[in-house]
């Protein structure tokens, strides 16, 4: 079980470096309205993940029991999304290309940067969908509730932390540098999780 987890939050964690839209919203957020501002969107961010994370184990609750169709159904259907999302960030050839860092306003604050990183969040669909075959993966494993809330818990602040070290990070040209030259390399590492994660859930229902 341990093992398992280990590959869930691998998974997740490694999502989380392979730059999407909240990265630029985050970064669009430090350059123009400084670090206050930004660590509100990476405080929405965290919420609205969270918020995902409850919608989808309360969804998961109500599910026939395992080996019920419906539930080898939800697998199938996770899996291939997993499956999917992998093998996009494997052929992915793309160059990440970052704005040079100006003077920030002096506008910004903390609440707005949370209510805009919430609704930004909150919007993208593909977020249930995501934590939805992760979730599957651990209720398959028959994790006790305790496991899933700390599983929960643990992805929360790991959005947290990472968002608000994140912005941190970019504000120097030297790792700003480096994540230019390694996005392939972060495609790649997120894409072979993500499909390891996908086939085990297409091999798990049947």
């Amino acid at each position: 079980m341990f093992a398992l987890f280990l590959l869930v939050a691998g998974t997740h964690f490694a999502a989380l470096l392979s730059p999407g839209p909240d990265f630029f919203l985050l970064l669009r957020a430090a350059l123009t309205r400084g670090l206050r501002h930004a660590d509100g969107c990476a405080a929405g961010i965290a919420l609205a993940n969270l918020a995902s994370m409850l919608l989808v184990l309360l969804a998961l609750s109500f599910l026939p029991a395992d080996g019920s169709w419906l539930w080898r159904a939800l697998q199938l259907l996770g899996g291939a999304y997993f499956l999917w999302l992998g093998g996009q960030a494997l052929m992915a050839h793309r160059r990440l290309q970052l704005p040079e860092g100006g003077e920030a306003g002096h506008e910004g604050c903390w609440r707005q940067g949370l209510l805009e990183g919430l609704a930004a969040s909150s919007l993208n669909p593909k977020l249930p969908i995501f934590y939805a075959g992760l979730f599957g993966v651990l209720r398959n494993s028959a994790m006790p509730a305790w496991g899933l809330g700390l599983s929960m818990l643990w992805m929360t602040l790991v959005v947290l932390g990472w968002d608000m070290g994140l912005v941190r990070l970019l504000g120097h040209s030297r790792w700003r540098l480096w994540l230019q030259r390694r996005v392939a390399l972060l495609d790649r590492g997120c894409g072979a999780l993500l499909a390891a994660l996908g086939a085990w859930l297409v091999g798990s229902a049947f």
